[in-house]
């Protein structure tokens, strides 16, 4: 009986992109298929590249890989890196979606492992220093959006904080056509864009469109009964108080 030889799927409907990995991948004399979709995979444990917003809605099938058309050379290197089989990661690649309810991706060595929509900052930080304790890694790379800036920064001074490798990512080229509640898809998309490394921790410095973000979300959990004050707005910004604590000390 002959062995079973793994091959690289390129499982998209985007036909351009296909064609151009395909290309790539035999050029190099790599083992290549072509699926749809919609079609299952070969085997459970297959190597698949498709686009972000694919693997995000397939991300618990096979290995997926994801690619665009600015950042095929990366995909088709973590494709083979995969096939290749290493037993050790050489990298872990964190992506984050800054915010009030920040989303997380992280991959080992190219290929997508998972995702989760954190609700808090607090909840952000603790998922990361979970998943780092229980993953095997040679070295880590925390991809962040710019998002708004003090959530963004109270995540990048608890990283850098720690000594980990932060890079900040250009928030604009991850939103185009993405809903604003999809934060894992848009940490998945963070995670495999090179972004501006960041050496020094930052000032926590809550901007007027913040807090008055802050004074509207308070509205409208305390169902029109308060709005918090600019002060307590900006303590809730800086993390010293939740928003929740921040309305009780006024009613």
């Amino acid at each position: 009986m002959d062995s079973f030889v793994q091959k690289i799927v390129v499982r998209t409907d985007d036909f351009q992109l296909a064609y151009r990995i395909m290309h790539m991948l035999r050029s190099r004399n790599i083992d290549v298929e072509q699926r749809s979709l919609s079609e299952a995979l070969p085997t459970k444990d297959a190597i698949w590249i498709g686009t972000v917003d694919e693997i995000a809605k397939k991300s618990s099938e096979g290995r997926p890989i994801a690619a665009d058309l600015e950042s095929i050379d990366l995909a088709v290197e973590a494709a083979i890196f995969a096939l290749k089989g290493s037993s050790k990661t050489h990298r872990l690649t964190i992506g984050i979606d800054t915010g009030p309810r920040p989303g997380i991706a992280w991959f080992t060595d190219g290929v997508l492992i998972d995702t989760k929509q954190t609700e808090s900052i607090e909840q952000c930080i603790k998922t990361i220093d979970s998943l780092i304790e229980h993953h095997d890694f040679q070295h880590l790379l925390i991809r962040m959006g710019k998002g708004s800036p003090s959530h963004r920064n109270r995540l990048l001074n608890a990283m850098l904080q720690q000594g980990y490798v932060v890079e900040l990512v250009d928030e604009q080229k991850t939103s185009r056509g993405l809903n604003r509640n999809q934060h894992s898809v848009s940490a998945i998309r963070i995670a495999t864009l090179a972004g501006e490394r960041i050496w020094e921790m930052v000032e926590l410095q809550p901007t007027e469109g913040e807090v008055k973000e802050l004074q509207r979300r308070s509205r409208i959990k305390s169902q029109g009964r308060v709005t918090i004050s600019s002060d307590l707005a900006r303590k809730v910004a800086l993390g010293e108080l939740t928003l929740a604590e921040a309305i009780d000390k006024i009613t």
